[in-house]
């Protein structure tokens, strides 16, 4: 028990010395704060660090200095770099410092400084000034770039996917799409093309070979009525296709062309159902 004896003598041989080296400091200003000790060298000293409450102040940073020691003593120091967001007109600190024993520590504190708060606002509105002032004001927002622009990519990314995994499916949507369009087309004008006179029945003709080149992709404008007749492998084809040539070139216009077309017609129809069942399927 002898350590508790000593305490006292040992207190008045050491004291720590702590103080501000500024006298005034702003809300969120950056305030230095020494601490130092000269202390018996076989003592060990512990300062404050991260972990000790240093309020009504918040620690920045800090910046240790090498021990110096002579023959009988040892000087530790250390600059606390502070910042204070409390608005009290005056605010103090006190700094502990620690000294290891064999079983156990002494603390021994700083005395009291005190820094003195810098208002920046000598005045404040009261309510009904406050209201007066609170109008909304519309301010234009900041188009944000960088987050467009990941946006886009991640579009991109996501159109790539999709056309990797359904883009056949989607590009022979399309393509039906357009056959079904175009069928509708040619039958409306198919039969507004029906009339009973040669030119008519050569303007009809003409029109089921283009549409027939379309959807099959066969040169039907190309060839004659013998080798469509052999391309298609169809008996009712061969005699509608004689009956039309003989009512255009021949001038047999006793025949029934009206009937002959309407066989192109239904072969042009099932065609139609052919191409799209082998695009579903393709």
């Amino acid at each position: 028990m002898l350590w508790l004896f000593s305490l006292p003598v040992f207190a008045q041989e050491v004291t720590p010395n702590g103080y501000f080296l500024k006298d005034s400091i702003k809300i969120g200003e950056e305030l230095p704060y020494a601490l130092w000790v000269r202390y018996p060298k076989e003592k060990d000293v512990v300062f404050p660090d991260s972990l000790y409450d240093f309020s009504p102040f918040e620690l920045d940073r800090r910046e240790y200095f090498t021990t110096k020691s002579d023959s009988v003593n040892s000087l530790d120091s250390t600059v606390y770099y502070l910042s204070t967001f409390e608005i009290d007109t005056v605010q103090y600190l006190r700094l502990p410092v620690f000294f290891i024993n064999e079983f156990d520590s002494t603390t021994l504190f700083t005395t009291l400084d005190s820094v003195v708060l810098q208002q920046v606002v000598t005045t404040l509105p009261d309510s009904v000034a406050v209201k007066v002032n609170t109008q909304y004001n519309k301010v234009p927002l900041a188009f944000n770039y960088p987050y467009f622009t990941v946006g886009i990519i991640i579009l991109i990314i996501l159109i790539v996917v999709v056309y990797l995994i359904f883009g056949k499916k989607i590009r022979n949507a399309i393509r039906i799409l357009w056959i079904k369009r175009r069928h509708k087309q040619f039958i409306k004008s198919f039969d507004s093309l029906l009339e009973a006179d040669p030119i008519a029945v050569e303007q009809t003709l003409s029109r089921w070979k283009k549409y027939m080149e379309r959807l099959l992709g066969h040169p039907y404008t190309k060839l004659t009525s013998k080798e469509i007749v052999s391309l298609a492998g169809n008996e009712e084809i061969e005699d509608s296709l004689r009956i039309i040539d003989r009512y255009i070139y021949g001038g047999e216009q006793e025949v029934d062309s009206s009937s002959a077309f309407e066989a192109l017609l239904l072969h042009s129809i099932d065609q139609y159902h052919r191409k799209i069942k082998e695009i579903n399927h393709g």
